[in-house]
């Protein structure tokens, strides 16, 4: 019988560290070189495998010619394309943080060349590189060149550095698409308007395409005839109109603007707690149960929230700390004078992440009116949200499993010979189906939901051991079952509901 071969044994050594060190001594030089970059103010020599292995753009320009010998590449800076090209070959850089258009070509050419690290680190960095005195020049290039993230950098810097302060003066050297885009940003029309007259008095205003994102029936009649109407920059007709507009229906609050996915309610934002008992916990990520804000079970004002100025929302989300459980109401308002009620939860339980959606609201003051004194708040955010999930009367429509060990707490024991849990989830969900494994019970003998632990609705259980239960869509806040458990159990633990439950 012949021997059977023993499988070859292979010796893998790698020495990645090596790479670059090896290949930094070529940059600029011309030894091996075989290819030259042509630019407007010199030459320089270069190594065509290194240009196609470590940039896609040389990759594409090198393959249409493989005999090509010269690079000419128009309107590029040369310090900036140097430092590429050290990059390429060193695959570090060394960028001097003072020089705005350096670093923009830098940036630029990043993103023309595909070099995609490359480019995000730097964009993670501009955080910290945009200031007042460069801000509006990396505007004007990031609109120019379409560079979404450097927009939205500079974007955010405004709005937290300068609408802030309302300088609007600050904003003349904008071109004017930047001036389009800018004036999207949450502030009060009448100083929408005050800004773009500003800007008009020192650039063309081609189309008057920057005085017409002023919405006119959003100002007030007084802001129209005291501030808009002596300016003589806008047409009478189109003012007339606008009175009239409001004359008929009110200033059209629902036109203002807002901004998506950012907290209005940040501390330090112009926010203020200005009722309710330890007003700074509010916004902070307490973790200790019973911590944060709070009012007397007297106190009608209940814990009142000024945002600074009218800010467009539709989504809150706090935490409820505290001994118990327990139901609230939000109202809004823009004058402390006239109230709006958003959402009725006073007649749910309600505990931990709360995550509450609505119709869009205009207004500068939030108030949380607690049913029970002991409830305590903390972590209070507020947003405009282009995710909005199905609700119906503020009650959410779950698009998935809500089951989750942040959303629901387990409470079980003996009920005359058969064992019971409750699931109580962390606020009201619109629920119409519930899968149940349910592999450490015997038996089940009920399923049932309730809003307030009191009147419980039963939901047809089969027999089967895995089960899709759909039913009539209802409101539901605890969820019941009762069963034998198994031989082997003693009591059901958090974990096996989470994988054996769903919820939505």
């Amino acid at each position: 019988m012949a021997n059977e071969e023993e499988p070859q044994q292979k010796i893998i050594i790698t020495d990645f560290s090596k790479i670059y060190e090896d290949m930094s001594p070529y940059y600029l030089k011309d030894t091996f070189s075989d290819v030259q970059i042509i630019l407007s103010d010199k030459t320089i020599h270069a190594h065509k495998i290194v240009l196609a292995a470590r940039c896609k753009y040389f990759e594409s320009v090198l393959l249409q010619d493989l005999k090509q010998a010269e690079i000419a590449l128009q309107n590029v800076p040369s310090k900036a394309f140097e430092t590429i090209l050290y990059y390429i070959y060193t695959g570090s850089v060394v960028i001097e943080s003072e020089d705005a258009n350096y670093i923009f070509d830098i940036l630029q050419l990043a993103h023309e060349y595909s070099l995609e690290t490359l480019e995000k680190s730097i964009n993670e960095k501009m955080n910290s590189i945009v200031n007042l005195s460069n801000v509006c020049f990396f505007l004007n290039k990031a609109n120019a060149y379409d560079m979404d993230e450097l927009r939205e950098i500079c974007h955010a810097f405004i709005d937290e550095h300068v609408l802030q302060k309302l300088q609007y003066d600050f904003f003349d050297v904008l071109t004017q698409k930047s001036m389009v885009n800018m004036l999207t940003r949450d502030v009060e029309e009448i100083d929408i308007f005050n800004i773009a007259v500003n800007w008009c008095k020192h650039n063309e205003d081609v189309d008057n395409v920057v005085i017409e994102c002023v919405r006119f029936p959003s100002l007030t009649r007084n802001e129209i005839l005291t501030i808009v109407w002596p300016s003589k920059i806008v047409d009478e007709a189109k003012l007339l109109n606008a009175l009239a507009t409001i004359e008929l229906h009110g200033t059209k609050e629902t036109q203002r603007r807002f901004v998506k996915g950012k907290n209005i309610a940040a501390a330090g934002n112009n926010v203020k707690v200005i009722s309710g008992l330890s007003p700074t916990m509010l916004f902070e990520e307490t973790k200790t149960e019973g911590d944060g804000t709070y009012h007397n079970e007297d106190d009608k004002n209940g814990i009142t929230v000024d945002l600074g100025q009218v800010k467009w929302f539709n989504y809150i989300t706090m935490n409820i700390t505290g001994n118990s459980w327990v139901g609230y109401r939000i109202k809004v308002s823009v004058d402390l004078q006239k109230w709006h009620n958003v959402l009725d939860y006073s007649m749910y339980w309600c505990k931990y992440n709360q995550n509450l959606y609505f119709e869009q609201q205009g207004a500068r003051y939030i108030r949380i009116v607690l049913k029970d004194s002991k409830g305590r708040i903390c972590k209070f955010q507020v947003y405009m949200s282009s995710d909005v999930p199905k609700i119906h009367n503020t009650i959410v429509y779950p698009s998935s499993n809500i089951i989750t060990s942040e959303n629901f707490i387990l409470s079980s024991g003996q009920t005359s010979g058969s064992f019971t849990t409750y699931l109580y989830l962390n606020q009201p969900y619109m629920i119409s189906r519930i899968k149940a494994r349910l592999r450490f019970y015997k038996s089940i003998s009920s399923i049932a939901t309730s809003t307030d632990n009191m009147q419980w609705e039963e939901v047809e259980f089969p027999v089967d051991d895995n089960v899709l239960l759909c039913f009539n869509e209802r409101i539901v806040t605890f969820i019941r079952v009762i069963g034998q458990l198994s031989p082997n159990k003693t009591n059901v633990h958090t974990q096996q509901f989470l994988d054996d439950f769903e919820c939505f």
